[in-house]
């Protein structure tokens, strides 16, 4: 049952991360995510930096003033005529008719009539989608451009329509690429299909990138005819404006109007020829002229013709959605870090503050990557899934600790009470009834069997830096390694005194890296040493000399315990629990452990395990082993029997 909730737990965090996942990816298939990272899109244009006023465009704009005070609305044709003339006089590049003018409005069309025959460089508008308002019948359709927008569901203006059939199947071009094609005739820019993608359009080596339903942030969008995102121009003034009433005064700086596109429009309420821009950083963005977003388009086209201006680009829609799976899946892998819960917080916040930068920086560079749903995705895994991967890391650690509990108690069965009572069993000689013992060692081993259950609460409730050894001996696993096993080794013979005291001991204890040994390790290492000597006790009692080295030996670490017991190693096959731990303890240490018999007499037992060299303080490092072998000394002039080799 622990086991099955353990995995089930392990795996559990893994399926809900997808399951989050995937509903994020629905979500946005479906569209639930649209207006929330166009919002963002919106959010990040309208915070770049301002960029210089075009200096090839120049608005010219009818107010409402000038309606109230010298016009009508709409202005006749022959108020209309004169300002056309009134420009001509500063000799405009292109210009370009905001107005729409498919019948007679008041006096003076005949003026009007003539002059759009006459100039070549005035183009007018229509409209071919219902409701069709025709284009002014004295411009040829080469002088003609469509103003139909598109508008999102947001009722915001964002992409541009550049060519569409109309209701009668011919092609027609927008109002904007009549004027660029017309401006940029005169750079021997002509329009051309793109190179990359030849259902698009070009000017030179400008290739407008064409939107299509999914593109970016959209989800299943009106890919009619051929449009593109508009780059709007960042900035408070990106374009330069006269009004009607100062151009007709002749108070205007000519050369905000010589060889430049020149777009006459409304703004004004009572033409109500507003739409919303909301990329742009205007006070009201749903009360933009309409005449300005055919600027912004008409902009974009030319300066990225003639100045390598970036469209708005964005990535595959399948580079798009692996970034959203990638998101997701570093959520979990940070849900199921082991960071403290206001480092965890930190981090999301961090990580997510660190893609919005990222996205913002790509607007900088116009590149729009839709990371709105790669954040959302990730914040989700990752605060929602941290919870269950507490708890995971909380019981995985209980569960932890009871086996080292087991693992603890047999140690101490197995090093303490059992090796009384096979002494008690070789003590007692075959043909005789009587064992050779008196009661004290009954009482001993009485006494150390109730005393397990102390030692068991001792050990839980100790530090996990602490080492509990037989008869509740503790030790400090912070300390080196080699002070480490020097203590065991010390507590096992002091424990033992009645074996160790008569034999002739040969110690050798060496500085041993263990900059790289967990607490834990240092624990095991402590027991392997404890239980190899009193092994010697088990099964060489004949021991007359006893070899005990801790140290450096090559490249390896070795901790080797040798006797010289006639009995030699057992015949029995059978790997006892102590070999089988010191086995898994060399394999945690990817070293090797070994049992063979020495001559002419004796059993060797051995750990080693590769050095892992510090560098650091090689000072530090001398000290140190001057001072663990003072303190070996020390110990043997109080009473260990022990010599240095």
């Amino acid at each position: 049952m622990g086991i099955f909730g353990d995995r089930h737990i392990q795996h559990s965090g893994k399926l809900s991360g997808l399951s989050i996942i995937a509903i994020v990816l629905v979500l946005r298939l479906l569209g639930f995510l649209q207006t929330l990272e166009l919002d963002v899109l919106d959010w990040a244009l309208r915070r770049r930096p301002a960029e210089t006023t075009d200096d090839k465009v120049t608005i010219v704009t009818i107010t409402e003033e000038d309606i109230q005070q010298s016009l009508n609305y709409p202005i006749v044709d022959g108020s209309l005529a004169k300002l056309l003339n009134q420009l001509q006089t500063y000799d405009p590049r292109v210009i370009g008719l905001d107005i729409f003018r498919d019948f007679a409005v008041g006096d003076g069309y005949d003026q009007l009539a003539s002059l759009f025959t006459e100039s070549e460089n005035i183009i007018g508008i229509q409209r071919i989608t219902k409701p069709v308002i025709a284009g002014p019948s004295a411009l040829p359709p080469e002088r003609i451009g469509f103003v139909d927008v598109l508008l999102d569901q947001d009722g915001a203006l964002r992409r541009s329509l550049l060519g569409m059939p109309d209701a009668q199947g011919s092609y027609q071009f927008s109002f904007t690429v009549r004027l660029a094609e017309g401006y940029l005739a005169q750079e021997g820019l002509v329009l051309e299909n793109g190179r990359r993608d030849p259902s698009t359009m070009r000017f030179g080596d400008a290739e407008v990138p064409r939107f299509r339903g999914n593109t970016g942030g959209y989800v299943n969008e009106s890919g009619v005819g051929n449009q593109t995102l508009v780059n709007f121009r960042a900035g408070t003034t990106p374009f330069s404006k006269v009004t009607y009433g100062a151009l007709m005064s002749g108070s205007v700086d000519p050369a905000l109007i010589e060889d430049r596109v020149v777009l006459v429009g409304y703004d004004a309420i009572s033409a109500k020829d507003y739409v919303t821009i909301a990329a742009l950083a205007v006070a009201n963005p749903g009360l933009v002229p309409g005449v300005d977003f055919q600027a912004h388009a008409v902009s974009q086209l030319i300066n990225a013709a003639l100045n390598n201006r970036a469209f708005l680009r964005t990535l595959p829609i399948w580079t798009e959605y692996g970034l959203l799976i990638a998101g997701g899946a570093a959520g979990v892998l940070l849900a199921s870090s082991r960071f403290r819960p206001s480092a965890h917080l930190l981090t999301v916040v961090a990580v997510s503050g660190g893609v919005a930068m990222m996205f913002y920086g790509l607007i900088l560079i116009s590149w729009w990557v839709p990371l709105l749903p790669v954040v959302v995705v990730f914040g989700l895994n990752a605060m929602l899934l941290y919870p269950m991967y507490q708890a995971q890391a909380q019981l995985r650690s209980r569960l932890d600790q009871r086996q080292q509990l087991i693992d603890w108690t047999f140690s101490t069965i197995h090093n303490g009470h059992l090796q009384t009572l096979a002494r008690f069993l070789k003590e007692w000689p075959n043909d005789s009834p009587t064992p050779n013992f008196d009661k004290d060692d009954l009482r001993y081993l009485n006494q150390e069997l109730r005393d397990l259950y102390d030692a068991m609460r001792q050990e839980m409730l100790v530090p996990a830096q602490q080492l509990v050894l037989s008869q509740q001996q503790i030790v400090d696993l912070t300390a080196s390694l080699t002070e480490l096993l020097y203590e065991i080794y010390g507590n096992t013979v002091k424990r033992r005194k009645d074996f160790f005291g008569n034999l002739l001991q040969v110690t050798e204890f060496k500085t041993i890296n263990d900059g790289h040994l967990t607490p834990e390790r240092k624990r095991e290492l402590g027991r392997f040493l404890e239980e190899a000597l009193l092994n010697v006790c088990k099964y060489a009692p004949d021991t007359t000399r006893l070899n005990v080295i801790c140290q450096p030996e090559g490249t390896d670490n070795v901790i080797r315990v040798v006797d010289n017991g006639a009995k030699g190693l057992s015949n029995d096959r059978q790997e006892g629990y102590g070999t089988r731990q010191a086995k898994q303890l060399a394999r945690k240490l990817q070293g090797s452990f070994s049992r063979q018999p020495v001559m002419p007499k004796g059993v060797q037992c051995e750990l080693r395990w590769p050095i892992v060299k510090n560098h650091r303080w090689p000072w530090f490092n001398k000290l140190k082993l001057q001072t663990i072998n003072a303190n070996i000394l020390a110990a043997i002039g109080n009473g260990t029997t022990a010599k240095k080799r």
